[in-house]
Protein backbone atom coordinates (compact mmCIF):
# COMPACT_ATOMS: atom_id res chain seq x y z
CA UNK A 1 0.00 0.00 0.00
CA UNK A 2 2.96 2.56 1.22
CA UNK A 3 4.37 1.73 -2.55
CA UNK A 4 1.23 2.10 -4.46
CA UNK A 5 0.93 5.76 -2.67
CA UNK A 6 4.38 6.40 -3.31
CA UNK A 7 4.38 5.46 -7.02
CA UNK A 8 0.77 7.69 -7.17
CA UNK A 9 2.54 10.98 -5.86
CA UNK A 10 5.80 10.47 -8.00
CA UNK A 11 3.30 10.32 -10.53
CA UNK A 12 1.33 13.35 -9.45
CA UNK A 13 4.85 15.36 -9.42
CA UNK A 14 6.14 14.64 -12.82
CA UNK A 15 2.59 16.30 -14.19
CA UNK A 16 2.53 19.41 -12.07
CA UNK A 17 2.96 22.51 -14.70
CA UNK A 18 1.34 20.43 -17.81
CA UNK A 19 -1.99 22.04 -19.65
CA UNK A 20 -4.12 19.42 -20.40
CA UNK A 21 -3.24 19.82 -24.50
CA UNK A 22 0.56 19.14 -23.43
CA UNK A 23 2.19 15.94 -23.56
CA UNK A 24 5.39 14.69 -22.77
CA UNK A 25 7.24 12.54 -25.26
CA UNK A 26 10.73 11.52 -23.35
CA UNK A 27 13.13 12.95 -21.07
CA UNK A 28 17.01 12.37 -21.40
CA UNK A 29 18.65 11.50 -18.57
CA UNK A 30 20.59 14.12 -16.75
CA UNK A 31 23.84 14.18 -18.70
CA UNK A 32 24.57 17.33 -19.78
CA UNK A 33 26.10 19.92 -17.89
CA UNK A 34 24.27 22.87 -17.86
CA UNK A 35 22.74 22.71 -20.81
CA UNK A 36 21.05 26.18 -21.96
CA UNK A 37 19.92 25.64 -25.71
CA UNK A 38 18.39 23.01 -28.08
CA UNK A 39 18.41 23.22 -32.06
CA UNK A 40 17.02 20.98 -34.84
CA UNK A 41 18.58 20.39 -37.72
CA UNK A 42 18.58 17.64 -40.62
CA UNK A 43 16.78 14.76 -38.03
CA UNK A 44 19.39 16.02 -34.86
CA UNK A 45 19.13 17.79 -31.68
CA UNK A 46 21.97 19.81 -30.97
CA UNK A 47 22.34 20.84 -27.20
CA UNK A 48 24.80 23.32 -25.90
CA UNK A 49 26.26 22.79 -22.84
CA UNK A 50 27.51 26.11 -20.77
CA UNK A 51 29.74 23.22 -17.87
CA UNK A 52 30.33 25.76 -15.47
CA UNK A 53 28.88 29.26 -14.56
CA UNK A 54 27.41 31.02 -17.45
CA UNK A 55 29.80 34.07 -17.93
CA UNK A 56 32.85 31.78 -17.16
CA UNK A 57 35.43 31.40 -19.45
CA UNK A 58 36.51 28.12 -18.70
CA UNK A 59 37.27 26.21 -21.98
CA UNK A 60 34.75 23.82 -20.90
CA UNK A 61 31.75 24.11 -23.02
CA UNK A 62 30.58 21.88 -25.29
CA UNK A 63 27.77 20.73 -27.74
CA UNK A 64 25.88 18.00 -27.96
CA UNK A 65 23.68 15.67 -30.38
CA UNK A 66 20.90 13.88 -29.42
CA UNK A 67 18.92 11.43 -31.91
CA UNK A 68 14.79 12.85 -32.59
CA UNK A 69 14.41 9.82 -29.96
CA UNK A 70 15.71 11.29 -27.11
CA UNK A 71 19.07 8.84 -27.42
CA UNK A 72 22.69 10.88 -26.92
CA UNK A 73 24.54 10.34 -30.05
CA UNK A 74 27.71 12.18 -29.06
CA UNK A 75 27.85 14.22 -25.25
CA UNK A 76 30.87 15.68 -26.28
CA UNK A 77 30.63 16.68 -30.13
CA UNK A 78 32.62 19.57 -29.76
CA UNK A 79 34.34 20.92 -26.90
CA UNK A 80 36.43 23.83 -26.22
CA UNK A 81 34.01 26.36 -25.85
CA UNK A 82 32.92 29.23 -23.23
CA UNK A 83 29.64 28.47 -21.53
CA UNK A 84 28.20 28.18 -24.98
CA UNK A 85 24.52 29.46 -25.50
CA UNK A 86 22.21 30.03 -28.32
CA UNK A 87 23.00 28.40 -31.80
CA UNK A 88 21.66 28.77 -35.13
CA UNK A 89 22.92 26.60 -38.39
CA UNK A 90 23.15 28.42 -41.62
CA UNK A 91 25.17 26.88 -45.18
CA UNK A 92 26.55 23.46 -43.09
CA UNK A 93 28.13 25.78 -39.93
CA UNK A 94 26.53 25.93 -36.73
CA UNK A 95 26.88 29.30 -34.94
CA UNK A 96 27.30 29.44 -31.25
CA UNK A 97 27.43 32.48 -28.92
CA UNK A 98 30.44 31.98 -26.35
CA UNK A 99 30.28 35.02 -24.07
CA UNK A 100 32.24 37.95 -26.07
CA UNK A 101 32.36 36.20 -29.40
CA UNK A 102 30.69 33.57 -31.68
CA UNK A 103 31.82 30.32 -32.22
CA UNK A 104 31.20 29.05 -36.06
CA UNK A 105 31.51 25.10 -36.38
CA UNK A 106 31.67 23.17 -39.34
CA UNK A 107 28.98 20.40 -39.00
CA UNK A 108 30.31 18.17 -41.17
CA UNK A 109 33.40 18.32 -39.59
CA UNK A 110 32.91 18.57 -36.52
CA UNK A 111 35.30 20.49 -35.57
CA UNK A 112 35.45 24.42 -34.58
CA UNK A 113 36.33 26.60 -37.57
CA UNK A 114 36.88 29.90 -36.31
CA UNK A 115 36.01 32.46 -34.01
CA UNK A 116 34.40 35.67 -34.78
CA UNK A 117 35.73 38.32 -31.25
CA UNK A 118 32.93 41.05 -30.90
CA UNK A 119 34.74 43.19 -28.78
CA UNK A 120 33.33 45.19 -25.68
CA UNK A 121 30.48 42.73 -25.15
CA UNK A 122 29.10 41.42 -21.97
CA UNK A 123 26.94 38.07 -22.14
CA UNK A 124 26.20 37.21 -25.69
CA UNK A 125 23.23 35.04 -25.32
CA UNK A 126 20.81 33.65 -28.27
CA UNK A 127 21.67 33.58 -32.04
CA UNK A 128 19.69 33.32 -35.21
CA UNK A 129 20.27 33.49 -38.68
CA UNK A 130 18.30 35.35 -41.66
CA UNK A 131 17.75 33.87 -44.93
CA UNK A 132 20.80 35.95 -46.47
CA UNK A 133 22.75 34.36 -43.57
CA UNK A 134 23.16 37.06 -41.15
CA UNK A 135 23.85 36.42 -37.99
CA UNK A 136 22.27 38.53 -35.55
CA UNK A 137 23.21 37.79 -31.26
CA UNK A 138 21.50 39.02 -28.22
CA UNK A 139 24.12 40.84 -25.42
CA UNK A 140 21.81 40.18 -22.05
CA UNK A 141 23.82 42.77 -20.08
CA UNK A 142 24.41 45.60 -22.81
CA UNK A 143 21.03 46.37 -23.88
CA UNK A 144 22.75 45.34 -27.31
CA UNK A 145 22.46 43.34 -30.59
CA UNK A 146 25.04 42.19 -33.22
CA UNK A 147 24.85 41.72 -36.45
CA UNK A 148 27.11 39.81 -38.51
CA UNK A 149 27.92 39.36 -42.02
CA UNK A 150 30.88 37.95 -44.08
CA UNK A 151 32.46 36.97 -40.57
CA UNK A 152 32.54 40.73 -39.56
CA UNK A 153 30.47 41.62 -36.23
CA UNK A 154 28.98 45.52 -36.03
CA UNK A 155 26.39 46.83 -33.66
CA UNK A 156 23.01 46.72 -35.07
CA UNK A 157 20.76 47.90 -31.85
CA UNK A 158 21.89 49.33 -28.61
CA UNK A 159 19.04 50.90 -26.63
CA UNK A 160 17.83 50.95 -22.94
CA UNK A 161 14.27 49.32 -24.70
CA UNK A 162 16.33 46.11 -24.79
CA UNK A 163 16.03 45.05 -20.97
CA UNK A 164 17.81 41.74 -20.44
CA UNK A 165 17.20 41.52 -24.28
CA UNK A 166 17.55 37.27 -25.13
CA UNK A 167 15.51 35.33 -27.53
CA UNK A 168 16.21 36.52 -31.14
CA UNK A 169 13.89 35.23 -34.60
CA UNK A 170 14.59 36.12 -38.30
CA UNK A 171 11.32 35.93 -40.33
CA UNK A 172 12.46 37.48 -43.82
CA UNK A 173 14.22 41.32 -42.59
CA UNK A 174 12.31 41.02 -39.68
CA UNK A 175 14.08 40.56 -36.56
CA UNK A 176 11.50 39.85 -33.71
CA UNK A 177 13.36 40.44 -30.74
CA UNK A 178 12.14 39.11 -26.74
CA UNK A 179 13.38 41.48 -23.77
CA UNK A 180 12.19 40.93 -20.20
CA UNK A 181 7.98 41.76 -21.04
CA UNK A 182 7.37 42.62 -24.95
CA UNK A 183 8.20 41.19 -27.87
CA UNK A 184 10.08 43.69 -30.22
CA UNK A 185 10.20 44.05 -34.30
CA UNK A 186 12.95 45.96 -35.86
CA UNK A 187 12.75 46.26 -39.95
CA UNK A 188 16.31 45.80 -41.15
CA UNK A 189 14.89 47.30 -44.71
CA UNK A 190 13.44 49.87 -43.55
CA UNK A 191 15.13 53.37 -44.02
CA UNK A 192 14.61 54.38 -40.93
CA UNK A 193 14.26 51.03 -38.63
CA UNK A 194 12.79 51.60 -35.35
CA UNK A 195 11.67 49.31 -32.22
CA UNK A 196 8.27 48.43 -32.44
CA UNK A 197 6.17 47.02 -29.81
CA UNK A 198 4.58 43.66 -30.75
CA UNK A 199 3.57 41.60 -28.24
CA UNK A 200 3.59 42.82 -24.98
CA UNK A 201 2.97 41.67 -20.64
CA UNK A 202 5.27 38.66 -22.33
CA UNK A 203 6.95 37.96 -18.92
CA UNK A 204 10.85 37.52 -19.12
CA UNK A 205 11.68 35.70 -23.03
CA UNK A 206 14.41 33.09 -23.16
CA UNK A 207 13.43 30.92 -26.01
CA UNK A 208 11.70 32.91 -28.98
CA UNK A 209 10.21 30.44 -32.12
CA UNK A 210 7.21 30.53 -34.46
CA UNK A 211 4.53 28.55 -33.52
CA UNK A 212 2.45 29.56 -36.70
CA UNK A 213 1.77 32.31 -38.67
CA UNK A 214 0.36 34.59 -36.00
CA UNK A 215 1.83 33.43 -32.97
CA UNK A 216 4.99 32.68 -30.88
CA UNK A 217 6.13 30.10 -28.58
CA UNK A 218 8.38 31.55 -25.62
CA UNK A 219 10.05 30.58 -22.80
CA UNK A 220 10.54 32.10 -19.91
CA UNK A 221 14.07 30.48 -17.90
CA UNK A 222 12.18 30.07 -14.51
CA UNK A 223 10.09 27.66 -16.04
CA UNK A 224 7.18 28.49 -18.14
CA UNK A 225 6.48 28.20 -21.73
CA UNK A 226 3.48 30.37 -23.38
CA UNK A 227 2.16 30.52 -26.81
CA UNK A 228 1.61 34.30 -27.67
CA UNK A 229 0.43 37.00 -30.04
CA UNK A 230 -0.40 40.56 -30.69
CA UNK A 231 -4.32 39.63 -30.38
CA UNK A 232 -5.08 37.06 -28.40
CA UNK A 233 -4.81 35.99 -24.69
CA UNK A 234 -1.60 33.82 -23.73
CA UNK A 235 -1.39 30.35 -23.84
CA UNK A 236 0.09 28.89 -21.34
CA UNK A 237 1.75 25.53 -22.35
CA UNK A 238 4.01 24.69 -19.44
CA UNK A 239 4.45 25.90 -15.68
CA UNK A 240 7.34 24.54 -13.62
CA UNK A 241 8.12 28.03 -11.62
CA UNK A 242 7.74 26.15 -8.64
CA UNK A 243 9.43 23.04 -8.80
CA UNK A 244 12.68 24.70 -9.98
CA UNK A 245 12.57 23.20 -13.63
CA UNK A 246 14.17 25.43 -15.84
CA UNK A 247 12.88 25.94 -19.92
CA UNK A 248 15.87 27.31 -21.69
CA UNK A 249 16.21 28.28 -25.10
CA UNK A 250 13.89 26.35 -26.57
CA UNK A 251 13.11 25.08 -29.99
CA UNK A 252 10.12 23.94 -32.06
CA UNK A 253 8.83 21.76 -34.99
CA UNK A 254 5.91 23.31 -36.39
CA UNK A 255 4.87 20.97 -38.70
CA UNK A 256 4.51 18.38 -35.79
CA UNK A 257 3.83 20.90 -33.09
CA UNK A 258 6.87 19.47 -31.20
CA UNK A 259 8.58 21.56 -28.36
CA UNK A 260 12.30 20.70 -27.10
CA UNK A 261 13.35 21.85 -23.66
CA UNK A 262 16.67 22.05 -22.24
CA UNK A 263 16.48 21.91 -18.26
CA UNK A 264 19.60 24.10 -17.38
CA UNK A 265 20.15 22.69 -14.12
CA UNK A 266 18.10 19.82 -14.66
CA UNK A 267 20.59 18.77 -16.75
CA UNK A 268 18.21 17.19 -19.51
CA UNK A 269 16.77 17.44 -22.38
CA UNK A 270 12.85 17.12 -22.66
CA UNK A 271 9.80 16.66 -25.27
CA UNK A 272 6.71 17.25 -25.46
CA UNK A 273 3.86 17.10 -27.99
CA UNK A 274 1.32 20.50 -27.63
CA UNK A 275 -2.43 19.18 -29.03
Amino acid sequence: MKTYILTMVCLYILTIGYSQNTIKIWETEPSFKVPESVLIDNNILYVSNINGKPDEKNGKGFISTLSMDGKINKLTWVNGLNAPKGMSIYNGYLYASDIDRVAVINVNESSIDHFIDIPNTKFLNDITVSPDGSVAVSDMKDNAIYLIKDNKAQLLIKDEKLISVNGLFFEGELLFIGTSNIIYRYDLVSENPQLEEYIINTGGIDGLERYDANRFIISDWSGKVQIVSPDTTPIEVLNFTDNNYNAADIDFDTSSKTLYIPTFYGNTVAKYHIK
